[in-house]
């Protein structure tokens, strides 16, 4: 075996060891995308009735054409959305506490799901903090992050902001 040859199966080598690295991590930890938090006046029960509405969230999400939930909004309801120019995608709700959290899980990578953490948690100054924190698990979270995050931490404060408009207009 020439020398070039083994220089070349030493790199491919490494890089077959290192992209096997990062899977492994991705799929023991969770990869975090990016997390707002907003401070607002609205009333609680405004923002929980926003969330808790799922066909209704293209009035505040703009990037969806359409998200549609299968059940009664509460884990393990199931549903379909639908992001501009990207196809349809499956989630599920896996958890629900009313009027304070929820959760749900988008499996749109092969043996990797995104969760959208979402909670409204009083603050100091008589109002509430709402927050959406995005964190990917398994074994393409960590070599899709730069994407992801250029993705969805341009998209999100967008989101959060109309939905925080949206609820501050309710009360």
């Amino acid at each position: 075996m020439t020398r070039r040859r083994k220089v070349v199966l030493s790199i491919a080598g490494a890089l077959v060891g290192l992209v096997a690295l990062l899977a492994f991590l991705g799929s023991v930890r969770d990869t975090h995308i990016v997390t707002v938090t907003r401070s607002t006046d609205a009333c609680r029960d405004a923002m929980w009735d926003l969330w808790a509405d799922v066909p209704a969230r293209t009035e505040w999400d703009k990037g969806l054409d359409y998200i549609e939930l299968d059940e009664p909004f509460e884990a393990g309801a199931t549903g379909t959305v639908k992001v501009q120019g990207q196809d349809p995608i499956a989630y599920e709700v896996v958890e629900v506490v009313p009027q304070e959290r929820y959760t749900d899980r988008f499996k749109s990578l092969p043996w990797t799901h995104t969760d959208w953490h979402h909670t409204i948690e009083p603050n100091d100054q008589g109002g509430y903090d709402v927050t959406w924190r995005l964190e990917a698990r398994g074994p393409l979270s960590i070599l899709t992050l730069p994407i992801t995050t250029s993705i969805f931490g341009a998209e999100v404060p967008g989101a959060v902001d109309e939905f925080v408009g949206l609820a501050e207009s309710r009360c």
